[in-house]
């Protein structure tokens, strides 16, 4: 996974890329230190280029999920591909991550 904060529909976003997978868990923790949920509780995240993701990382979208929750926010994902979203919408994550 690599990801780069962006602006995403016109907002400061998230863009994630590649193989979403559990080796990915020091990069995520890294993006979760540098993202300041005080000041932007919603996180727009651009799926556009993941190209596959494993159960461990969407655990790591539901701590995401769960981050933004504490600060009154929430996930606004968009461009998933369509089997990204349907791996999204088996794991539950639907009350979580709002679908563009």
């Amino acid at each position: 996974m690599e990801y780069a904060f962006t602006p995403v529909d016109g907002q400061d976003g998230i863009l994630l890329s590649g193989r979403c997978t559990y080796e990915d868990a020091a990069r995520f923790n890294a993006l979760l230190t540098e993202w300041d949920f005080a000041a932007a509780p919603t996180v727009p995240l651009d799926l556009r280029f993941v190209t596959f993701i494993d159960s461990a990382a969407i655990g790591m979208l539901f701590i995401l999920a769960n981050r933004c929750r504490e600060a009154n926010g929430h996930i606004i994902a968009s461009g998933a591909p369509p089997h990204i979203v349907k791996a999204l919408r088996r794991a539950a994550l639907d009350p979580y991550i709002e679908f563009r």
